[in-house]
């Protein structure tokens, strides 16, 4: 199973090395698994392991001040709930994301053909830190997934 996770992982980041964005291009990416043959639960698995080792833990951003608020626009408050904007909240507190990355991830929610719960946002952010991650590190000094905190 580990194998299975580490595998899909490296795929992910060669998605990443061709310029596809995790959220955006899911679909052929998701496909080129399934293709693979990997089932949807080695996937969801995987996007786990992402989750948990890029969002559980204090992340690049953290400082010992408050982070500055964002305000939200009508249209964003209306599609994402009060849960979702905490979460966000709750990363960027714990430094996993800046301003920056909290632009991003709201910016793909909108996206969205139905409003992000829960469950949706921590799939958004997990995919747009570990892109965002994933392409710091190799841009910084070659860093291959194998170095990564991600093991």
């Amino acid at each position: 199973m580990r194998d299975k996770t580490l595998h899909i992982l490296s795929l992910l980041s060669q998605s990443l090395l061709e310029e596809k964005d995790l959220f955006y291009d899911a679909q052929e990416i998701w496909e080129d698994l399934a293709q693979r043959g990997y089932s949807e639960s080695d996937i969801e698995r995987a996007l786990g392991h992402i989750e948990r080792t890029s969002l559980d833990i204090p992340g690049p951003f953290w400082s010992d001040s408050i982070p500055v608020h964002r305000s939200y626009t009508h249209e964003e408050m209306t599609l994402l709930s009060a849960k979702v904007r905490g979460y966000l909240w709750k990363l960027k507190c714990k430094g996993v994301i800046d301003h920056a990355l909290e632009d991003e991830i709201v910016q793909k929610a909108m996206n969205l053909e139905e409003p992000a719960g829960l469950r949706e946002i921590k799939t958004v952010a997990a995919l747009t830190v570990f892109g965002y991650e994933h392409k710091f590190q190799l841009n910084r000094d070659g860093i291959t997934l194998a170095d990564s905190h991600l093991n």
